[in-house]
């Protein structure tokens, strides 16, 4: 505690006013700690529907999935509310861990990464996620960044988007 009578007046301001700045300080470092950066933040997170794909890779997905998955899955049970249910909000790591561990269901894991990959770029474009100029990745670290998410506009037929 200052006292008025240890020091002269010019003094008694001077503490006041160098206590006052830690103690604002120390306020303003508190508030700030308390919230998370702009970059953690929801809002700034890169989505699916930023164009984590390319076309071709979509094509070339869209073979495999011709050739070793749609005797098993249909296009609907990949797209529309099944989707959106089990998938919108989760990181694009979930969805890809889950196909790369359990599909196909005869032999699960025996694809080559390139291929699941090119698998979830044709996923992606039958829930109607634009394509964009970067390859997507096989990367989970990079894949966990990414949160799975519907454009506006997503509720055609699963039958439209689908085609390859």
């Amino acid at each position: 505690m200052i006292l008025l009578s240890s020091c002269a007046p010019s003094q008694f301001l001077r503490r006041l006013v160098s206590r006052a700045g830690w103690l604002a300080a120390a306020v303003c470092v508190l508030l700030v700690a308390d919230r998370p950066l702009v970059a953690q933040t929801p809002a700034s997170a890169r989505t699916t529907v930023d164009g984590v794909y390319t076309t071709a890779q979509a094509k070339r997905g869209a073979d495999v999935y011709a050739g070793l998955c749609q005797s098993c899955h249909t296009a609907a049970s990949h797209t529309g509310p099944p989707f959106r249910n089990k998938w919108v909000g989760r990181p694009l790591s979930d969805l890809f861990g889950y196909i790369t561990q359990e599909m196909p269901k005869t032999e699960p894991g025996s694809l080559t990464m390139d291929d699941y990959t090119v698998v979830l770029a044709y996923m992606l474009r039958m829930n109607g996620m634009p394509a964009g100029r970067q390859k997507l990745t096989s990367d989970t670290k990079l894949l966990k960044a990414i949160l799975i998410n519907l454009p506006a506009d997503t509720d055609a037929p699963a039958s439209s988007a689908a085609a390859p």
